[in-house]
């Protein structure tokens, strides 16, 4: 049988705003965006593409290892772009060039800079050997859903879930870790995402990453976090030889 192609994206615009220019600014010497790249190589993905409109990061990526064949429209790499739209438009990009498409997308953010390549095949694989649309990279949620509240209109504030934090819900031990998506990889099968337009179309599955993999680097001090974390356990770039 057939294995089913798989193209990583890597999204990477340069108008972020919480932390601008994130993609190409440095973490321990090296720009944010040439760790995913590493990882990606690294990977059991069939290839890996950049998708950024612009130029500084392209040449950056370029540098690093990556390849950027196209240049997204300036209209997707607006604040509220879709990813489907994004994805799609490497994908079909891509398919043009090589004269056949992928059969898997995966959605690869240079955000999370400490992803092994083994997570990102993981997504990639789970794909191909079973029914799941989609399967994508999480980590346990640090804080429990059944502690949070939420504000009503009034100024007075209620559970989340609008159930009474007693009994059981008082002790952290006795209530189920959930997954949040660590926004490090999310494979999808191509015919699901055009047709849905959404990545996360059931059934799923995900890859548990450990806390210190899924870093996500959004703001200045999710930055000073990674640089951290990077010296003390020693990440470095995949394919780099450190």
């Amino acid at each position: 049988m057939m294995t089913l192609r798989a193209l990583g994206v890597i999204l990477a615009r340069g108008g972020s705003k919480r932390l601008p220019r994130k993609n190409v600014l440095p973490l321990n010497g090296r720009p944010l965006i040439a760790y995913m790249i590493g990882a990606a190589r690294a990977s059991t993905l069939d290839r890996v593409v950049v998708s950024t409109e612009d130029e500084e990061i392209a040449e950056v990526a370029r540098r690093e290892g990556g390849e950027v064949p196209f240049r997204r429209p300036s209209p997707l790499a607006e604040d509220y772009a879709e990813d489907s739209d994004i994805l799609l438009h490497a994908h079909d990009a891509v398919a043009a060039e090589e004269g056949r498409g992928y059969e898997i997308l995966v959605h690869l953010q240079p955000t999370s800079p400490f992803v092994l390549p083994a997570t990102i095949s993981a997504c990639a694989d789970t794909l191909r050997r079973t029914d799941a649309n989609c399967c994508f990279a999480v980590r346990k949620a640090d804080e429990p859903p059944q502690w949070m509240f939420r504000r009503d209109h009034d100024g007075t504030v209620r559970p989340l879930f609008d159930k009474r934090i007693a009994g059981d819900a008082t002790h952290t031990q006795l209530l189920e870790r959930p997954f949040f998506p660590s926004g490090a990889a999310y494979a999808v099968r191509t015919e699901v995402l055009r047709r849905e337009r959404t990545l996360f179309v059931e059934p799923m599955r995900v890859v548990e990453m450990e806390p210190l993999r899924a870093v996500d680097v959004d703001e200045e001090i999710d930055l000073m976090l990674a640089e951290l974390v990077a010296k003390r356990w020693g990440f470095a770039v995949f394919g780099s030889g450190d």
